[in-house]
């Protein structure tokens, strides 16, 4: 974490790629509380993504994402193979998110 406000947080992130490490840098524009905006540079692709939260009632809240996304590589992934990818990072996501909630509420 390279920066935490009220309304912005910048960090960095390390992962590796096919034996090699990789870096990015995150910037994500806090709008409370109703979303978010995330500017994320990497080695490997650029992505911008807009977060809205939405209330469906008492206990519900929906969440609408919106990316963008350009590929710096030559071996970039096929868009079914991005998508995929993209859906098994969010069902962690999501999974560790009910987590937290679940513990929040006991």
């Amino acid at each position: 974490m390279l920066l935490k406000t009220k309304h912005r947080v910048v960090y960095v992130t390390r992962y590796r790629s096919n034996g090699e490490s990789k870096s990015a840098v995150d910037v994500v524009t806090l709008h409370p509380p109703k979303g978010w905006h995330l500017d994320f540079v990497g080695d490997e692709d650029d992505e911008t993504g807009d977060y809205v939260l939405s209330s469906l009632g008492p206990k519900k809240t929906r969440l609408d994402m919106t990316f963008t996304g350009r590929y710096k590589i030559r071996a970039a992934p096929s868009k079914a193979m991005d998508e995929k990818q993209v859906a098994e990072m969010w069902d962690k996501y999501a999974a560790a998110l009910e987590r937290d909630y679940s513990r929040a509420r006991s």
